[in-house]
């Protein structure tokens, strides 16, 4: 049996040992009663293997970690010359889309770029006649200390109409609600509504800033709980939705191809429906 890996990639194949009637399990051996071999593309390969027991079951493990893409194959020799080999298909490390956007397009939030008590991602300034694009999902993330129904209190510091026209989410032991921003204030960090909340904000609820790709994307969910799952998954936060750009499904016969726009890469997935 063929098994496959990536470059990097912890590889572990399990073996039993026996003495030598070939039934009694030899428990209690160590990595040096093993001769091992490895190969790499028929070419004895530097990387170092090593075998420890499962537990004390007489059942063992030979791992080693490949260092290279190609055909690997692993074979180790018990002490009553009992020997058990596998190949292993290494190829390229995968690429890992949220690294590589993180790394390469997006950037962690920069000093005095956003308000304080920010949280999320923006991209990178290519250069000088790009200027950062921020504030798109979540613009801040503030504590309330207090407030009216037509209002809230916060430890916000950005300067008066700095949040003005964007989406607020205050979550309140009553419920989580959200409102349009109609005018914020610098002093004590008050941020006015167009319609009243259904309860007075208290101190110490998280009051939550959506910046403009934030509020377009909410404009289009239902309740607030999909509004922010949405969110959610456009930040990269859910694995199964990661940094997902667009999204689109084709059904026929009984199967549903799912197109998912990730970065520069096309994911399409076949399900059964």
């Amino acid at each position: 049996m063929t098994l496959n890996a990536s470059v990097g990639e912890l590889v572990q194949i399990q073996f039993p040992c026996f003495d030598i009637d070939g039934i009694t399990p030899l428990t209690g051996l160590i990595d040096s009663d093993f001769q091992k071999l490895l190969l790499r593309d028929n070419t004895i390969s530097a990387v170092v293997a090593t075998v420890s027991e499962v537990g004390a079951t007489g059942r063992y493990v030979i791992a080693f970690t490949p260092d290279n893409d190609g055909l690997w194959y692993a074979e180790v020799a018990t002490p009553v010359e009992d020997i058990f080999a596998d190949q292993v298909e290494v190829g390229p490390p995968p690429d890992d889309w949220l690294t590589a956007i993180a790394t390469e397009v997006w950037s962690t939030i920069l000093p005095a770029g956003f308000p304080v008590g920010s949280a999320g991602f923006r991209l990178a300034q290519v250069d000088a006649n790009v200027a950062d694009i921020h504030d798109a999902l979540i613009m801040a993330v503030l504590t309330a200390s207090g407030g009216a129904v037509d209002g809230v209190l916060t430890n916000a510091t950005q300067a008066d109409g700095f949040y003005d026209g964007l989406t607020l989410v205050v979550r309140n032991a009553a419920g989580n609600v959200a409102r349009r921003i109609d005018s914020y204030v610098q002093t004590d960090g008050t941020f006015y509504f167009d319609d009243d909340l259904p309860f007075v904000p208290a101190a110490g609820d998280d009051v939550i800033v959506l910046g403009v790709l934030g509020r377009v994307l909410c404009e289009g969910a239902d309740n607030l709980l999909a509004k922010l799952v949405e969110v959610w998954q456009r930040l990269g936060l859910d694995p199964e939705n990661p940094l997902c750009i667009t999204k689109s499904s084709q059904q026929a016969d009984g199967w549903r191809l799912v197109h998912s726009e990730v970065g520069n890469k096309l994911v399409v997935t076949r399900e059964d429906v």
